[in-house]
């Protein structure tokens, strides 16, 4: 306790003695070592996505015909893919790691390695079933995907929202998933949690994924015959 206060003293005294020589206080350099943390153009993660998107059907080992996708959401903030499997790898001794096929990263930590909508997969590069439901025959077949954060607590960010749409849209179509059999962690499970939190917009979130996506409409567009002149 003793030593907890001449911290604390000295922290202040500290701070009065910068300020009187007209130099920034130590909660200001403190801010301003936040403040400099690096960022990715979230247009960068996309193209980024995208890549992963159009190679992660190529696999050395055979696809699982999927019939549902369900999102989760870790519920700590500076959580990673390999933070995960080692949590999942040492606490329910699946040698897999992961009960998630992919995660989206909040780049809160590594945010140049993983910076904010940033979609790696898990599990699915083993093609493995994942335990990640109380419930699994309310939704057999399931596809995980695991957003990074707590969103019980704070609203998820539009980058981290745009990445799911886009990859649950990609999933959909090679499976033929109807939006139907699109849902939430709770929407599984009911009262037994509250994953992927109160603040997770799923209502906007299958909104978007019932409008055809930027690419499809553009396709069908093309495919059109013109009109014929009178």
């Amino acid at each position: 306790m003793r030593r907890r206060r001449f911290f604390s003293h000295a922290g202040g005294a500290l701070t009065v003695g910068a300020a009187a020589l007209g130099l920034p206080g130590l909660s200001s350099l403190a801010r301003a070592k936040r403040g400099r943390r690096p960022t990715v153009p979230y247009a960068e993660t996309r193209e980024r996505n995208r890549a992963m998107f159009e190679g992660m059907f190529e696999l050395e080992v055979p696809l699982l015909d999927f019939d549902w996708i369900v999102v989760h959401h870790t519920a700590a903030e500076y959580a990673t893919l390999e933070g995960i499997d080692r949590y999942h790898r040492n606490h329910f001794g699946d040698p897999l790691g992961a009960e998630y096929h992919f995660v989206i990263n909040n780049g809160k930590k590594r945010p140049v390695e993983k910076p904010i909508g940033l979609v790696e997969q898990a599990r699915w590069r083993h093609q493995e079933w994942a335990a990640h439901l109380f419930h699994p025959e309310r939704a057999p077949g399931s596809c995980a995907i695991c957003l990074i954060g707590n969103f019980e607590k704070r609203a998820l960010p539009e980058e981290m929202l745009d990445a799911c749409v886009a990859l649950t849209r990609a999933l959909m179509k090679r499976f033929k998933i109807p939006v139907e059999r699109v849902t939430t962690h709770r929407g599984v499970d009911r009262r037994l949690t509250q994953c992927p939190g109160k603040h997770f917009p799923r209502e906007e979130f299958l909104r978007r994924l019932s409008e055809a996506a930027p690419a499809e409409t553009a396709e069908a567009v093309e495919a059109e015959p013109a009109d014929e002149a009178p």
